[in-house]
């Protein structure tokens, strides 16, 4: 019973399902190594470095829509049948007599077939397309572009600061456990020792056989403790190497302590610390972002209904002949330049359901951005309070430690003395024990809360 509250603490941060596939050497683990091992592995983290990269690479594509489009083309073309027409032949009434003076032109027809075009004509060249005014969308674009990349970073931040959380939690976990353990195994050997001078003076006669008994029964009732301890970390390192993704039968050894360390943080107002978390938190940087790219939508949406303009240059070569011997003085080269106009007249109602459909997600958005603004000033407070109360505990269970050895102390020697039972040092004992207990477990606590109060405000990262 005396250990409940302290090991409850290490059951609400174990995980089950362990991955792994072949057994490896031990592994001596800090704190740091822990969350490089978490950041390197974690699938989550991945996805969202893949996201990141989409995102960025969304940029580029958003920007590319505002430069000027450059395209090449090539067209042969083929007729099968070349359009003639029969028309009077002119040449004859002007030549007159000469048709009958000259052999040659004795024959000449009254009418001739003239043909329209050749069999093969090849034409190639470049066109240019610059738009000049897309009713807002080109710029908006870039503009959701980037904040897109922007709430794809906040949202890895978030999940790198939540992963390290994590990662501290089970990693703090396994120094707990040991912390515990080691107290249980030292608790066990002073009862054993406290026995063994019990017995021997039991059997010289300055000792009740109660005295002894009690004695033995302390360490009957310590052994199992010991066990439970021992299991509870082999719990707490399975829990390690899950959130790790390491193989289950990879051997863990967590290197550290338990420590006290103030922060700076802490010294804050409620009202402060509130603020740095609103202004420093991934989740509402990114959903921010999130209100930015649904505003930036609606005016996109509402550039459908306006005209665009572009303007367009091409330069190309042409080529027409029977056969398909082209050479370079067949071709005559020509330019041309036009500025168009888009003027959209009926869309069926698609554009001005993308419109109402806009403006709905923008005021999600903007409702999100309240909500999730609310719940970190509430984590805000939650977080700093536990803070506070996890400092108070621990001054007041290292003050308990203190006087409890203290008292232990006094009771061995008024023992020595005959002033007092071996009940009262058997009990000053189990004080020193509850009170190392507690100990270690406000510093846990503490650890855990400072660590909370840094991911509460964005800034769990500095805390390594």
């Amino acid at each position: 019973m005396r250990l409940k509250k302290a090991y409850g603490l290490l059951y609400v941060i174990l995980f089950t399902g362990v991955t792994g596939l072949a057994a490896q050497d031990t592994l001596v683990l800090t704190i740091e190594e822990s969350v490089r091992q978490a950041l390197e592995k974690n699938p989550e983290i991945k996805m969202a470095e893949k996201e990141l990269a989409k995102a960025r690479a969304g940029v580029w594509e958003a920007t590319s829509n505002i430069l000027p489009q450059v395209n090449g083309y090539a067209n042969l073309q083929h007729a099968w049948d070349i359009q003639q027409q029969t028309i009077p032949n002119f040449l004859k009434p002007m030549l007159g007599p000469l048709v009958n003076m000259i052999p040659e032109l004795a024959g000449m027809p009254d009418y001739v077939q003239l043909s329209f075009g050749m069999e093969n004509t090849f034409i190639y060249g470049a066109t240019l397309t610059q738009p000049l005014f897309l009713g807002g969308a080109g710029i908006s674009g870039v503009q959701m572009a980037l904040a897109g990349r922007r709430a794809a970073e906040q949202n890895l931040e978030s999940k790198r600061q939540n992963l390290i959380y994590q990662t501290a939690s089970a990693f703090y976990a396994c120094l707990l456990a040991q912390e515990l353990a080691a107290v249980q195994e030292e608790a066990l050997a002073q009862a054993q020792a406290n026995l063994d001078v019990v017995t021997k003076k039991h059997a010289v006669g300055s000792a009740s056989g109660f005295d002894r008994m009690r004695a033995e029964v302390e360490v009957a009732n310590l052994k199992p403790e010991v066990i439970s301890a021992k299991n509870n970390l082999q719990s707490a390192v399975t829990g390690l190497r899950t959130v790790l993704g390491l193989p289950r039968t990879t051997d863990i050894k967590v290197e550290g302590a338990l420590v006290y360390i103030d922060d700076d943080f802490s010294n804050m107002s409620l009202a402060e610390f509130q603020n740095q978390a609103l202004a420093a938190r991934p989740e509402i940087l990114a959903v921010k972002e999130q209100k930015t790219i649904s505003g930036k939508g609606v005016t996109v949406a509402a550039s459908s209904f306006m005209p665009k303009l572009f303007f367009q240059t091409d330069y190309s070569y042409m080529a027409m002949k029977n056969d398909m011997k082209f050479g370079h003085g067949d071709f005559s080269k020509g330019f041309t330049s036009a500025i168009s106009l888009q003027l959209p007249l009926f869309t069926g109602f698609k554009n001005s359901k993308q419109y109402q459909k806009a403006r709905l997600d923008h005021k999600i958005m903007v409702d999100a951005e309240k909500q999730i603004f609310d719940g970190i000033a509430a984590d805000a407070e939650m977080s700093y309070n536990k803070f506070q109360e996890a400092r108070q505990k621990y001054q007041a269970a290292k003050e308990s430690s203190i006087l409890a050895q203290e008292a232990l102390r006094l009771a061995n020697l008024m023992y020595e003395e005959g002033a007092n039972t071996q009940l009262d040092v058997l009990n000053s004992q189990l004080a020193v024990n509850r009170a190392k207990l507690n100990y270690v477990s406000s510093l846990f606590e503490y650890q855990m809360a400072r660590y909370q109060l840094r991911k509460a405000v964005g800034k769990l990262t500095d805390v390594l």
